[in-house]
């Protein structure tokens, strides 16, 4: 059954960066997103080069999952770019993301 994808824009966001973990598929770090009054869920970084748990949503929050090497990015991301989507596709677990709006080639920062 296709059920489409749901999008909801992430306005803040909290990052974790753990001490003591150290099994091949644990959590490192996570960035805690939040829309304007709801928190969403979660980016999950795990041990590089391994394979990536699927994207959930479990009990009305996202678990999505990326490489440890991917944190500078999506923070980069997070930091400097408006609006950011949380887009799941409950349809295609792989297809799980942030993502930003269309935005015109050349905007550059002011």
């Amino acid at each position: 059954m296709k059920t489409g994808l749901e999008i909801k824009e992430i306005k803040s966001y909290s990052y974790l960066n753990y001490a003591s973990r150290n099994g091949i598929n644990d959590t490192k770090a996570t960035i805690m997103v939040n829309a304007e009054a709801e928190f969403l869920g979660y980016l999950n970084f795990v041990t590089d080069g391994g394979q990536l748990p699927k994207s959930v949503k479990q009990n009305g929050l996202y678990y999505l999952y990326f490489h440890f090497k991917d944190i500078p990015v999506i923070l980069d991301m997070l930091r400097n770019e408006k609006p950011i989507y949380l887009i799941f596709a409950d349809d295609n677990k792989n297809n799980c993301r942030i993502s930003t709006s269309v935005e015109p080639v050349g905007e550059g920062e002011e």
